[in-house]
């Protein structure tokens, strides 16, 4: 005998059936964002020479775990999205929008120490020399677009791709720094508590950066904490922002002093 089905059965049927049908666009629509948010994430990664081993560093996991987040294994999701734009020092927004992703500068390349041995030209002793424009009140400045000469490059910059020098303006940072101080930067050593650093920041109206020169203390999941000396205040930055954080190599370390 065939199976009857109630009025309540059937309506309760029908309404699963409206349901999965309903949520299978979205289920497509999801679907397409992470695949989206995946490119985009290869794209930066590939502009800028970054092996998974690199990016893993930057990002702070594990090699595999760049390699599954790169083929879609492990989806981006909001938390891997924040980190990948701190690392890349892309905002989130942008990294994995529409618009056209920024090209790489030169010191965004990813370069293994082996490699940069061999990229080293012969007779680089010089770096480029960027000045800093007149800035505020609180110590923010701009830099040149363009080096405004080039300096002796010292030992320990030699073989660093990118490598590049500032002069200071401003009084915000002395007594450990004056103006018309030359500062030289790494631009790929990693920055810790109590390193002095050239942070660049993008101003929220999307018109421009900003340069300041601070000490780093500290840093969390959003933002960075930055010291000025003169007068004393704590600046923070929203790493959504943060374009560069440079660390500047101390005179014993450019010089080998002991």
């Amino acid at each position: 005998m065939a199976k009857i089905m109630s009025r309540e059965s059937l309506a309760a049927l029908a309404l699963s059936t409206i349901a999965n049908l309903a949520s299978f666009p979205a289920m497509v629509d999801l679907a397409h964002k992470f695949e989206h948010y995946r490119r985009r994430f290869r794209q930066a990664m590939d502009a800028r020479n970054l092996t998974n081993e690199g990016m893993a560093e930057r990002m702070k996991a594990h090699p595999v775990t760049i390699s599954k987040l790169r083929s879609g294994k492990i989806k981006l999701d909001d938390e891997w999205r924040a980190s990948a734009a701190s690392a890349l020092s892309i905002p989130e927004e942008l990294l994995f929008g529409e618009a056209p992703l920024p090209a790489p500068k030169p010191a965004e390349m990813f370069v293994s120490p082996k490699k940069a041995a061999k990229l080293r030209r012969a007779g680089n002793d010089n770096i480029p020399l960027y000045g800093l424009a007149a800035g505020s009140l609180q110590g923010a400045h701009s830099i040149t677009s363009d080096p405004i000469t080039e300096v002796p490059c010292p030992p320990a910059l030699r073989d660093v791709i990118g490598a590049y020098a500032l002069e200071t303006q401003g009084e915000s940072m002395e007594p450990r720094y004056f103006p018309g101080d030359v500062l030289y930067l790494h631009p790929h050593q990693r920055v810790r508590a109590g390193d002095h650093v050239v942070i660049q920041v993008m101003l929220h109206d999307n018109s421009g950066t900003e340069t300041w020169v601070k000490r780093f203390d500290s840093e969390d999941a959003d933002s960075y904490h930055l010291w000025q000396y003169n007068p004393p205040a704590k600046i923070s930055f929203k790493k959504k922002y943060v374009k560069h954080v440079h660390r500047i190599l101390p005179t014993n370390e450019l010089f080998g002093v002991k």
